[in-house]
């Protein structure tokens, strides 16, 4: 297959002549200096060759992204182009009115580079709202040294009762077994949704999302929570990981401060960055441990939980975002982010410079995934997925049943439909 590169894009964008200095305003959560770095230079690129175009690459952090993008959807500040996770929230922004349908702008060449899944992702109603750029894995990332010394191997780790033990056995030894930074709350939901992957399997999970029968108060629902209490019993997070943000968290592990971090693979940067170091755990100290099989659970143990995220579009967003973010998710570009270890590129040919074994290796197991869950707090829309952090973070210290988790879950999906 053909990439589509910047050729391809100055000469679709020289078929529609651009008006005078347009500006596409692009407004996104990435915090990582590599990668802000290589952002940038596209976006100057792509304005000194586009006439008349300007690109404003522009920073929210990602909670303060989550707050405040409502309000700019609804005000005259709206970027013209802006992260989204797609899920529930795409859903929810496009049932409010507030994304612009880029069907009739995106070229046939896009798509088929993309891919059918990430296309699917990305649209709602048979409307395309936005370009996919990468897809993600959540995985538990642990410290080889500290794992040895405990006397664990990843292969302990394969079962959840497996799991159990080697927590105690990481403890037993004086160490931190997982890092946690649950104060943000979306880093606590990665354990009852992956046990909910497990247990429940995607056919149990769309059934409940929808509000069939008991929905997410039925069994194998409540059996996530209560097997997630059985790991907080052992109390595997290190001390204040309840006032604990992501960052701080993620940075804990880098630090070598705890054995295991459950996390996506955007993390192997980000416990470097937000180590004390500035360099976290060498690549050679560090192991991607799979999330554990749950014997007897409906899930295929190659079920992935993760994500799909890409670039969408606020109503009034010009033509010229949409072009920009052709070129941008092009082969030829996403393979300068992909040599840098940035993410997965979703992009045919776009992966062909990723270097990073993990990230090849998450690559594979998405690629062998019988079902990739989209996150579950974006998968369900922020008011479901709202509650399902809530609960993860309570089962975390232990201040509710399983059976109140999933019944809370459960009548969020009632209250929303």
């Amino acid at each position: 297959m053909r990439n589509f590169g910047f050729a391809a894009a100055a000469a679709l964008c020289a078929a529609v002549p651009a008006a005078a200095q347009t500006t596409v305003d692009w407004l996104h959560i990435e915090n990582n200096p590599g990668i802000r770095e290589v952002m940038e230079a596209a976006a100057a690129e792509y304005s000194e060759a586009t006439d008349g175009v300007t690109v404003v690459p522009e920073f929210l952090e990602n909670e303060a992204f989550k707050a405040k993008l409502t309000t700019l959807l609804q005000s005259d500040s709206a970027p013209d182009v802006f992260y989204s996770w797609g899920g529930g929230v795409l859903t929810e922004q496009f049932d409010a009115g507030v994304l612009r349908d880029i069907d009739s702008v995106v070229s046939g060449e896009t798509r088929e580079a993309i891919g059918s899944a990430g296309i699917g992702a990305f649209t709602r109603d048979g409307k395309l709202l936005g370009i996919p750029q990468h897809v993600s894995q959540g995985v538990f990332w642990g410290n080889k040294e500290l794992l040895e010394q405990a006397g664990v191997t990843p292969d302990d780790m394969a079962t959840w009762d497996g799991f159990l033990a080697s927590v105690q056995k990481i403890k037993d030894a004086g160490i931190t077994p997982i890092a946690l930074g649950a104060a943000d709350k979306w880093p606590a939901h990665f354990y009852w949704s992956y046990l909910v992957v497990r247990l429940a399997g995607e056919d149990a999970f769309n059934a409940a999302r929808t509000g069939e029968g008991e929905g997410f108060a039925a069994e194998p629902f409540v059996k996530a929570g209560e097997m997630f209490l059985d790991l907080v019993a052992l109390e595997p997070f290190q001390d204040g990981y309840l006032a604990a943000d992501y960052f701080t968290g993620s940075g804990t592990f880098g630090d070598g401060k705890a054995a295991l971090h459950l996390m996506g693979n955007w993390d192997y940067n980000t416990s470097k960055t937000n180590s004390a170091s500035g360099e976290g755990i060498a690549d050679d100290n560090l192991v991607i441990i799979p999330f554990p099989s749950v014997e007897g659970g409906m899930g295929d143990p190659s079920d992935t939980l993760g994500g799909i995220n890409g670039w969408i579009f606020s109503k009034d967003a010009n033509d010229e975002s949409v072009k920009f973010m052709e070129w941008y998710q092009s082969a030829e570009v996403q393979k300068r982010l992909a040599a840098i270890g940035a993410y997965i590129p979703i992009v045919s040919g776009g992966a062909e410079t990723l270097e990073n074994p993990f990230f090849k290796q998450i690559s594979e197991n998405i690629n062998n995934a019988g079902w990739h869950a989209i996150f579950f707090d974006q998968a369900l829309g922020p008011d479901v997925g709202g509650v399902v952090n809530d609960i993860s973070v309570e089962l975390s210290e232990n201040a509710i049943s399983a059976q109140e988790a999933a019944e809370l879950v459960q009548e969020a999906v009632l209250d929303s439909q």
